[in-house]
């Protein structure tokens, strides 16, 4: 998962993106409301978190500007202690979630997931695509209910292309996703990854998990749903329940 990290006032003690970094989610930090707004604009980002403080509620006018910007990520706002009051001003702003005073760094990166996760059309726990699911509590893949051994890197694209599943993905896409523009390698290298993950996979009994989109990229497409495709018997045309758009 990508996340950018947002906070008024930088916070040279703050853990949170060093565990969040633990968890495989690549992060994206800033402390300047333009540099965010222009970060959203390039970059396709699963959650925005917004780290606030009671008594410092001017970082909220950043969450009109995402709206006005048609960013579709949720936010989610963040705080040690927050009284009442200031609650419904950051809800009242447009933040999608408010989390205060969490008793773990571990049960931030869990409610920041399941938001994730629904928001992208998830609503069980684990992302199930076809005969495949992963568990992003575990960090684990299962196919037909048998586990999946992948490198880190496996699992992460993996877990990218599921969390947009029909939507093509470019290998420049997926290595921001990976290597958050630090040290990116040539995109050859997803070539490798996803022949990797293929034939993983394939020695499971699975071989449609992740399609090949021609001179654009790699994209995931839950063909449980392709077979349930809705028919309008008034025109006999098929109307899909999942179309797929691009990212370019």
């Amino acid at each position: 998962m990508k996340i950018l990290s947002f906070e008024a006032i930088s916070n040279k003690k703050d853990l949170m993106t060093a565990f969040l970094r633990s968890r495989l989610a690549i992060v994206d930090e800033t402390n300047d409301p333009e540099e965010a707004l222009d970060l959203v604009k390039f970059y396709d980002y699963d959650v925005i978190l917004l780290r606030l403080a009671e008594d410092r509620l001017g970082g909220l006018e950043i969450v009109r500007k995402l709206r006005l910007a048609r960013v579709r990520a949720p936010v989610v706002a963040l705080a040690r202690t927050m009284n009442e009051a200031a609650r419904l001003r950051v809800l009242q702003a447009g933040a999608d979630d408010l989390i205060v005073d969490a008793l773990s760094h571990e049960e931030v990166f869990m409610k920041v997931q399941n938001l994730i996760r629904r928001s992208r059309g998830f609503q069980e726990n684990a992302l199930r695509i076809g005969a495949v699911e992963i568990n992003m509590n575990a960090k684990k893949i299962y196919a037909k209910g048998k586990p999946v051994t992948l490198t880190k890197k496996e699992y992460q694209i993996a877990e990218i292309l599921a969390l947009r599943k029909g939507v093509v993905l470019s290998k420049e896409a997926i290595l921001d996703h990976l290597y958050g523009g630090l040290d990116e390698p040539n995109p050859k290298i997803i070539d490798v990854f996803i022949c990797k993950i293929r034939k993983k996979l394939q020695t499971m009994g699975v071989d449609d998990f992740i399609e090949t989109n021609w001179g654009r990229g790699y994209m995931v497409i839950d063909h449980r749903q392709d077979a349930g495709v809705e028919v309008n018997f008034r025109n006999l045309s098929p109307v899909s329940t999942a179309p797929s758009r691009a990212i370019a």
